[in-house]
């Protein structure tokens, strides 16, 4: 069944919510993992390591810091998701750099040291492009890139300038960057694909939903109400389920706007939306038909349950008024009969609706009623 539009944005924002606490928890588990490869480091660390020995255990309390910030929710997640990148690229950065500042960082034992560090610049490249989407990611991935490089260049010209015997490692370094550059290349242009991919799919589904819905109250139009009620002639016929079509015009319209305004006739319109929607099944379809006519398919209903149904949906609209004028409505059903198309349906379904006007409206006949 269509919705009225506030139901369709509370169920976007229900869906939006359970996203953010699902990427929350995510984060989380990934903050928790990130403190356990931190004290490990930290207590199996070389000695004469002073930078591990201080800095890992600040960062780790940090970290720790943003677990409590994210699992109480005490900020946005965009902040906290900023927070947590900047937090890591401090970190791994300023390891980087600690390799380099401190030590022969061309000779074998450190370049080794600071080409197995490379591992955490190479995840914070993707991490930042997961974290922070196409473009957040770009500044993040060609910034740590940069930064990386410049260290690397640095040290291979002082080398080269001091005549030093490990000048021959620059190759390594080279190698290192290029795999960067490739990850980096790699990251932004699927972020990005998938990014406009995603785009494309909700500006076509959006086009698809205004198409098929009406504007003024939010629940399908003729067309949207055509296509269900293909889909559900063809399991009719297939399986020889039951299809009722129930028809209801409010009464005397002409007369609401004429004397109230159009908007309060625009009122009652989405006040029967509303009331149609609280009143059938999650599993059955209310339209707008046209003007103050509205349609319903209820499908595995028989014309005993949908005359109930609609008996409910007329004392609804009755008992209340809306905007200050009391509203009646007049109803026409007809059950679908397997192989006579959906119009055959229809056209039985506004036979009796005309019938039950005729009659003195504010009533239901049903196609049984008739035969009888």
């Amino acid at each position: 069944m269509d919705s009225a539009p506030g139901n369709d944005l509370n169920a976007i924002q229900t869906e939006l919510g359970r996203l953010e606490a699902y990427r929350r928890r995510i984060y989380l588990g990934v903050l928790i993992l990130t403190i356990a490869i931190i004290l490990l480091s930290w207590a199996f660390r070389e000695n004469g390591d002073p930078f591990i020995a201080v800095a890992y255990p600040v960062f780790a309390v940090v970290l720790a810091g943003l677990c409590v910030a994210l699992w109480r929710g005490a900020t946005s997640l965009r902040i906290m998701e900023i927070t947590l990148v900047a937090t890591v690229s401090t970190m791994i950065l300023s390891r980087l750099a600690w390799h380099f500042g401190f030590g022969d960082p061309l000779g074998d034992h450190l370049l080794l040291l600071a080409g197995g560090h490379y591992w955490a610049v190479g995840i914070l490249i993707v991490g930042g492009f997961i974290t922070l989407g196409y473009r957040g990611g770009l500044v993040t991935g060609v910034a740590t890139f940069l930064f990386s490089g410049a260290l690397a260049t640095y040290e291979v010209l002082g080398c080269f300038l001091a005549a030093g015997e490990h000048c021959h490692n620059w190759v390594y370094l080279a190698r290192i960057h290029l795999f960067l550059a490739v990850l980096l290349a790699l990251t932004s242009a699927g972020t990005f694909l998938r990014e406009r991919i995603w785009s494309a799919f909700t500006r076509a589904e959006t086009l698809q939903h205004w198409a098929n819905t009406d504007p003024l109250c939010g629940l399908a139009n003729r067309r949207g109400a055509d296509h269900f009620l293909s889909a559900e002639a063809a399991l009719a016929d297939r399986y020889q389920r039951p299809l009722t079509i129930i028809l209801i015009d409010i009464d005397q319209f002409k007369g609401i706007n004429d004397d109230h305004g159009h908007k309060v006739g625009d009122c009652v319109i989405c006040e029967l939306a509303d009331i149609l929607s609280n009143t059938v099944r999650g599993v059955d379809l209310a339209a707008r038909w046209g003007g103050d006519e509205f349609l319903v398919a209820t499908p595995g209903v028989d014309l005993r349950a949908a005359r109930h149904a609609a008996e409910r949906c007329r004392r609804a609209v009755e008992k209340s008024p809306i905007a200050g004028v009391s509203v009646t409505v007049t109803v026409g059903i007809a059950e679908y009969l397997p192989g006579k198309g959906t119009d055959d349906a229809i056209n039985r379904a506004d036979a009796m609706l005309y019938r039950a006007k005729a009659a003195g409206r504010n009533r239901v006949i049903t196609e049984a009623c008739e035969l009888a």
